[in-house]
């Protein structure tokens, strides 16, 4: 057909006539071009895929996850437990250390008071020795005993062995008394100038002293002073090979007596 009987007014008319059908459901449910329309979509306003968690597998990864955590957290808590253990075992350690050593320094200074008092007792027991020794001293020059006094002052002779035993059990030993030098020195110048002879006084006694008949002139003749001090020397006597030992005043003026015209005496 040609366009000279086209009339565009009843084309369009017609157009929009099929379109206000299709709005009121007047369809046939084909559209101009033959195929059925589209299905309605989705209600919420279109379609998606399932969440990764809503599915099975989703769920089986969670709990896996949740038991794996739970796992941790107990593994984390027995760990704990473990090094709060053996926290406390280390503290009880070092506890039962510092005790031991509180202890030890207790001990070590009980210890140490008493050395400290045994030796301060010891000390005073040597202090008392000391002076009862120079106190034997002195009654010994009282009694006019003058060289057996000497050899005691020196440290020598049985009056001294009481105090030498004494003073080792104390842990010490008997030392020479103060001027015992002088006082040996004096007293051997004394003898030996009497007797004539050189007289010492040492470990082994009065040595030199000869007898005492040949010393009865000096005796008789020197006065109480001289007769004390022979009387002292022989009584002490010697202990060297070859000499006298001590004898008592009695026998030395028994001996004397017998060299002496009777009443000189």
């Amino acid at each position: 057909m040609g366009l000279e009987g086209f009339d565009p007014g009843a084309t369009q008319a017609a157009i929009l006539a099929k379109r206000r059908a299709v709005t009121k459901g007047g369809t046939t449910g084909t559209t101009d071009t033959g195929r059925a329309p589209p299905p309605p979509p989705p209600p919420g306003g279109g379609a998606g895929p399932t969440p990764f968690a809503q599915t099975q597998a989703g769920l089986t990864f969670a709990a896996e996850q949740q038991r794996q955590l739970l796992a941790i957290q107990r593994q984390n808590q027995e760990a704990l437990v473990r090094q709060q253990q053996r926290d406390t075992l280390v503290r009880q350690q070092q506890e039962q250390v510092f005790q031991r050593q509180q202890l030890q320094r207790r001990i070590a200074e009980e210890q140490r008071i008493r050395v400290e008092e045994r030796e301060r007792t010891r000390q005073a027991n040597i202090s008392s020795l000391r002076a009862e020794r120079q106190g034997a001293f002195v009654q010994l020059m009282k009694s006019g005993d003058q060289a057996r006094a000497v050899m005691f002052a020196l440290g020598y002779g049985p009056e001294n062995d009481a105090f030498d035993v004494r003073a080792r059990q104390l842990g010490t030993t008997v030392q020479e008394l103060r001027g015992a030098q002088a006082l040996r020195g004096t007293t051997q110048e004394a003898l030996s100038r009497v007797l004539n002879r050189q007289v010492t006084i040492g470990r082994e006694g009065v040595r030199g002293l000869g007898t005492a008949i040949s010393s009865a002139r000096q005796f008789v003749q020197g006065g109480a002073d001289i007769q004390t001090l022979l009387t002292s020397a022989f009584g002490v006597g010697s202990l060297r090979e070859g000499e006298r030992p001590g004898m008592s005043a009695r026998r030395m003026s028994e001996l004397i007596a017998e060299v002496v015209p009777q009443g000189v005496l």
